[in-house]
């Protein structure tokens, strides 16, 4: 079943978002398992909306490419976000 993640931070910024994404050469180089992907400013901090095939496929991207792109690109500026997590009802998309 595919999974809604949500990630919140107030302590980071589209800057640090910004830097990460270079870091992982997203989105040239999609993470497996990853199928749609958002990224806004909400009062200088960010969020991120994701939707993946299952919560294993983001626990091992996680846990690998974006664990060690954030350790490279903010060091110590890297604060863990609140995540919020649901299984995907409807998914919709006009392109």
């Amino acid at each position: 079943m595919s999974v809604g993640m949500q990630f919140t931070s107030s302590e980071n910024t589209i800057d640090d978002y910004d830097k990460v994404v270079t870091a992982l050469n997203f989105p040239t180089e999609w993470p497996d398992g990853l199928i749609a992907h958002t990224c806004c400013d909400v009062d200088g901090g960010i969020l991120i909306d994701e939707i993946w095939d299952t919560r294993g496929h983001y626990d091992r991207f996680a846990e690998g490419r974006l664990g060690t792109a954030i350790a490279e690109a903010l060091g110590d500026r890297a604060r863990p976000p609140v995540i919020a997590e649901a299984e995907i009802h409807a998914f919709h998309a006009r392109i």
